[in-house]
């Protein structure tokens, strides 16, 4: 199968609260769809944890259940995925436990949102079929 890569063109801004309410959280069938298999890259604020200088993190979601992520300037994460009701958690052997994830899509993208805290995370910017990083 070709790799094929599908860019994401994102404009939203982290602060603003009301781009977020005006967006869509997606499903557990859709977010099956976009990440089993692929990698997605996201660009991480600065002062993250893991991240503190900000960057893009390439995480691949195995179709397996298996996950790995290179943080930016930092570790690599491996672990396992699985999806709940709405949402993604992993658990990291080498970092968090059940750190559960939603997207919310709109007109300009996907944010990345912690589903326990309701903050950002970050942003999609790309998301190419299989383990394009080879993590």
């Amino acid at each position: 199968m070709k790799n094929r890569t599908l860019t994401l063109f994102c404009l939203v801004a982290f602060s603003a609260g009301t781009t977020a309410m005006a967006d869509k959280m997606m499903d557990t069938a859709q977010l099956s769809a976009l990440i089993t298999g692929n990698t997605l890259y996201v660009e991480i604020p600065a002062g993250a944890p893991g991240a503190p200088d900000g960057g893009t993190a390439p995480i691949y979601y195995a179709t397996d259940g298996s996950a790995a992520a290179q943080l930016p300037g930092g570790p690599k994460l491996v672990g396992t995925w699985a999806l709940e009701e709405g949402r993604y958690c992993i658990d990291w052997d080498n970092g968090p436990q059940n750190s559960c994830t939603q997207l919310l899509r709109g007109n300009d993208g996907f944010i990345v949102m912690d589903a326990t805290l309701n903050k950002p995370r970050g942003i999609i910017t790309r998301i190419t079929t299989g383990n394009s990083e080879d993590l």
